[in-house]
């Protein structure tokens, strides 16, 4: 098979110290894979300021046909010149440029440069006819071998010397005022600067009415705000502010994001430098008085109140000597402020509201509806109601006054589903890969294995910014007939694959000693467990022998002692050896009426169910869908796992041990407003137990820790080299283990029972709450008891139910009409 462009030379030009970006083949734009589809590479431009890995390096040389492309920016500036008459006077004034390369026409010339100063400009006639670009930060270029999209031809290099041969200190270097020089040669190409600016609205509609308030003076204030962007910038609080060096990055707020982000997920495409503003995300330039005007929202007829505003930033006296035209409400503006400066009591306006800065920026969360928006709904079909799947049964038992609120609205299994979609890096593509390549796909089913997978073979190795690991324990709840079996027979055929087979452990552990054994011999294991609510039962049971209710205790440690030593106790046949930084996850599946019974009030109180994420899957499957994934494992998923185990490692390939401690493992960092979101959900979990009833206040304890869990193992896989915790993958991984506790507390105040007298108690109204509307007539209540307990404590159950006003019976026709029965129906 013949290498894509990209793995040609893309890494070639990682070595020489450019940022290499894949390009989508037939087109100019970068791209990206997504299963075995091409998208647009959204946020590309970052790597104008920062270098891919070399994690990210290997994965886009495995993509087919990728073309070649590099970013520029970092001291990297491109001048390409599309007119064939425009090189040779263009030449004349420009330093020699020893790396050249050509496409369809013209040509373009490779130099190193002051990217802070020198900025990215578009020089167009009047007719919008293009002359020349200049492209240095948030811009890129298409590189040979790439194939050029309207030749089919690739492109190639027009001089000896190439960027596969030249360092980036080694370009001819570009004078500070290139920009300007080049326009001065274009003007008799048909160029003209002053159109440039007469374009710009606020150069063009302010008021001319005296020399003190023409061009030049909106043009010597842009200039001074460029100077002096620290006076200004950081007071508009724009969201995700912050100075790179002398450029000042930040999200414009003014719009909409392209892809439909919220503001907490958006990039920062708005960049503020000495040399020019410009939003990277549309391509649009301003000046200052714009980006004011458009942040403040001030319209245009009160531009001197932007003037004003900006003007006091940069210390700008506006005395009686500089007269501006100020229309009434300007006027306002000036007099309350003066009224403000006497001390007198402030009479705000919408105006003022306006000019006033906006608070100082505290990280939010993505709001629910606003982060499903972003994702597409599934698509409903015969066999599947288009409305959310039926809701867990909350609590209807009478609460003592003072108690905390219940959870009015429980998840939905469309919070779930929208969860599990559009997740990064190899976290994502495993969940796609096991989703589509089953006729019956069900994501949240595949979300389980492929965090607990992408944590084992990190294991150990990998740290998170508060000293967690990567072992995590997940139970995913779904009916009979679900498919449950499919995730994980396709992750194990993945491990097999990637020869990391010896990272799964058994599917089930009879005794305490064999799971010590099995984590001695290696460290890193995850466990598959089908049926899982038996394994629970079994440790869980008050009848249960020593060495199967020790197994609750050792995984409870094994999980708390993965930053350090688990120790075990020690029996009378073997002495316990310590084992330094388990990393033993279980990833199980089950039946929520298996596993709710059996799991007791005790697995809550200890703190073992608060450290296990529960996935509630409900409503009817998807059923005979178009696989759209291969049954194997693909090749890009599979040298992914490799890579995570080996770069996690840093380059080795030795065996884990339980005897010898990890000393330096990678060392995840916080990325973005990534702490500042990690701060924000710690404080709100802790505000959801103190709310909660005392019973359910533990679930809340470990919430915060499994949040970090999970967004460090998604961290790695988008970048196994130097995993980050940003904003965004906090404030998914916030919103999942929310979605897991809450579900928990409904069900535990629906099914978890401390002895076994209330288990039959709940068990009885479950059945008649599922009933719904349409009630349980006494024959089918009694069928589905199917002789768990006899008739008299059927009938003890039933009056205390009635008795606390829990159910009630009357005459009622059934769903299909027919004669009125007596039929039981939950409280409402």
């Amino acid at each position: 098979m013949t290498e894509s462009p990209f793995a040609q030379v893309g890494p070639i030009l990682f070595e020489n110290g450019y940022s290499p970006i894949p390009i989508m083949p037939g087109n100019k734009v970068p791209g990206i894979m997504v299963g075995d589809e091409w998208r647009m590479f959204k946020g590309w431009n970052e790597f104008c300021l920062e270098r891919p890995s070399q994690f990210q390096v290997n994965q886009w040389a495995k993509w087919p046909d990728a073309g070649v492309g590099v970013a520029c920016g970092r001291g990297l500036i491109c001048i390409d010149i599309d007119q064939e008459e425009i090189i040779e006077p263009l030449l004349a004034i420009l330093p020699v440029s020893y790396v050249q390369k050509k496409g369809r026409k013209g040509i373009s010339l490779f130099y190193q440069g002051n990217t802070e100063v020198i900025r990215s400009k578009n020089y167009r006639t009047p007719d919008r006819v293009g002359l020349v670009d200049l492209l240095a930060e948030g811009k890129q270029t298409v590189l040979p071998p790439s194939i050029h999209p309207d030749t089919g031809e690739p492109y190639f290099w027009w001089s000896d010397e190439t960027l596969l041969d030249v360092g980036l200190p080694a370009l001819t270097e570009l004078p500070d005022d290139i920009a300007e020089r080049i326009g001065e040669v274009l003007k008799a190409f048909g160029y003209d600067p002053d159109g440039d600016r007469a374009a710009d609205p606020t150069l063009a509609d302010h008021p001319d009415t005296s020399s003190s308030h023409t061009s030049n003076f909106f043009r010597k204030l842009n200039e001074d705000a460029l100077a002096r962007i620290e006076a200004w910038a950081p007071k508009l609080n724009l969201p995700k502010g912050r100075f790179l060096g002398r450029v000042y990055r930040a999200v414009a707020p003014w719009r909409a994001s392209g892809s439909g982000r919220a503001m907490s997920r958006r990039s920062a495409n708005l960049s503020i430098s000495p040399g020019g503003i410009e939003d990277f995300g549309t391509g649009e330039r301003f000046t200052a008085l714009n980006v004011v005007m458009k942040t403040l929202q001030i319209p245009e007829v009160e531009l001197d109140a932007a003037v004003q505003w900006l003007g006091g930033c940069l210390g700008y006296d506006f005395s009686p000597n500089i007269t501006l035209t100020m229309g009434p409400k300007t006027l306002a503006i000036i007099a309350e402020r003066e009224r403000r400066a006497r001390g007198e009591p402030p009479m705000r306006s919408a105006i003022e509201e306006a000019l006033t800065p906006p608070p100082q920026h505290e990280w939010q969360p993505t709001p629910a509806s606003a982060a499903r928006a972003e994702i597409a709904p599934v698509a409903p079909s015969s066999n599947v109601p288009a409305t959310a799947a039926p809701e867990p049964a909350g609590e209807v038992i009478e609460e003592e006054q003072g108690e905390a609120p219940t959870i009015d609205a429980p998840p939905s299994m469309a919070d779930l589903e929208a969860l599990c979609r559009g997740i990064p890096g190899l976290v994502g593509e495993l969940v796609e890969w096991m989703a589509c390549s089953s006729s019956s796909p069900s994501r949240p089913l595949a979300l389980g294995p492929a965090l607990t997978w992408v944590g084992t073979i990190a294991g150990r190795h990998q740290a998170g910014p508060t000293d967690l690991r990567t072992n995590l324990n997940i139970v995913a709840l779904a009916p009979s007939g679900y498919g449950k079996d499919h995730a994980r027979k396709a992750l194990q055929r993945l491990a097999f694959k990637s020869g990391l087979h010896r990272f799964l452990a058994p599917e089930n552990f009879l005794s305490d000693s064999a799971l010590r054994k099995t984590i001695e011999q290696n460290p890193v294991q995850l466990s598959l467990m089908d049926e899982f609510g038996g394994f629970i039962h079994k440790i869980m049971d008050r009848r249960a022998g020593s060495h199967q209710s020790n197994m609750r205790h050792m995984i409870l440690q094994l999980f708390t002692n993965s930053n350090g030593v688990y120790s075990g106790a020690a029996a009378a046949q073997e002495t316990a050896s310590p084992i330094h930084h388990p990393c033993f996850s279980i990833y199980g599946t089950s039946t929520a009426h298996d596993f709710w019974p059996s799991m007791s009030g005790r697995g809550v109180g200890d703190g073992f169910l608060p450290r296990w994420l529960v996935l509630p899957i409900s409503g009817k499957p998807l059923q005979d869908q178009r696989v759209t994934q291969p049954y194997e494992p693909p090749d890009r998923i599979v040298e992914a796992c490799r890579a995570v185990f080996r770069l996690s490692r840093k380059g080795g390939n030795l065996p884990d041990m339980a005897s010898q401690p990890v000393v330096s493992p990678r060392i995840a960092e916080w990325g973005g407003d990534g702490l500042e979101a990690s701060i924000w959900y710690r404080e709100h979990f802790s505000k959801c137990a103190e709310e909660a009833s005392e019973d359910t206040k533990v679930l809340w304890t470990r919430s915060i820790e499994i949040m970090l869990r999970i967004a460090h193992i998604v961290a790695i896989g988008i970048n196994p080299e130097r995993p980050m915790l940003t904003d965004d993958l906090i404030d998914w991984a916030g919103r999942l283990t929310e979605l897991s506790t809450k579900s928990c507390i409904v069900e535990m105040k629906d099914r978890l029972a401390s002895t076994d007298k209330q288990a039959e108690y709940l068990f009885v109204r479950r059945l008649i709450k599922e009933a719904g509307k349409d009630g349980i007539t006494t024959v089918s209540l009694k069928q589905q008891i199917n002789g768990l307990f006899d008739n008299a404590r059927y009938e003890s159950i039933i009056k205390q139910l009635q008795d606390a006003n829990q159910v009630s019976g009357r005459m009622h026709t059934g769903p299909r009409g027919g004669r009125p029965a007596f039929r039981y129906f939950a409280a409402a």
